[in-house]
């Protein structure tokens, strides 16, 4: 159904009956924010893609170029604070009634104050070290020298996962077991035209739950009910805390 005066109440309705809703976010609720989307007109940094920087090969290659770029990315996001949007999903987070599930690195739903957080491509504010892989959340904003992990003393590259790198097994495994036992599906700011947001959503569908998407553009999802608005303006209004 497309968006129309009733479409924020049918949306109300079926998240305030939902007990095993599935939250999946994307780059829209972060652009509301002020996080730049590195896609388009503004994807270049220092006259690089942004998908040129964002793969092994390009940290291989010249990794202080890399890490700079990430610490650029870091400080833009700082001063970035969560909108409207995050609150609401924090606050619904408490009621223990679903999963979030976010495409999204730059950590605005934990500032916002959600806890229990499925990160599908990583955290902006996590170094993984090169040797063991295990991972640790810091505040650095610049590297005089490049970082080295202290459980191997090894070179550390971001903890997120770059162009030709799989999804993380936990959060794969994490978001199967959502999706199996949901009863409904909530969709912000992703045009869902690749995986993940695709396949949650029909998984869910096939299953008889209900989908509801918020974006103010048109996407290519396929749901019950979506809500042409901005996310800061759409999910307070729908989305239950209490």
């Amino acid at each position: 159904m497309a968006d129309s005066p009733t479409a924020p109440s049918l949306a109300a309705a079926v998240l305030r009956a939902s007990r095993r809703l599935v939250i999946l976010t994307g780059a829209g609720i972060s652009a509301e924010s002020g996080v730049p989307t590195f896609r388009g007109a503004g994807g270049y940094w220092r006259n690089r893609s942004f998908m040129e920087l964002a793969t092994p090969e390009a940290f291989a290659a010249d990794p202080r170029l890399v890490w700079d770029w990430y610490l650029e990315r870091r400080r833009t996001v700082r001063a970035c604070e969560p909108n409207a949007a995050h609150r609401a999903i924090a606050a619904w987070s408490q009621l223990g009634r679903g999963t979030l599930i976010t495409q999204n690195v730059d950590g605005l739903h934990e500032r916002a104050g959600t806890s229990a957080v499925v990160r599908f491509h990583g955290s902006l504010w996590h170094n993984r070290c090169g040797e063991c892989r295990e991972e640790r959340l810091v505040a650095d904003l610049e590297y005089p020298e490049l970082p080295r992990s202290p459980c191997c003393h090894a070179p550390e590259r971001p903890g997120v996962v770059w162009f030709g790198e799989a999804i993380p097994s936990e959060a794969v495994k994490s978001t199967e077991l959502a999706v199996a036992g949901a009863d409904a599906v909530l969709v912000i700011g992703t045009s869902g035209a690749v995986y993940p947001a695709a396949g949650i959503v029909a998984a869910v569908r096939s299953s008889g739950a209900k989908a509801i998407e918020v974006n103010p553009e048109d996407t290519s999802l396929e749901v019950d009910v979506a809500l042409r608005m901005p996310a800061a303006e759409a999910v307070p209004r729908i989305l239950p805390s209490r």
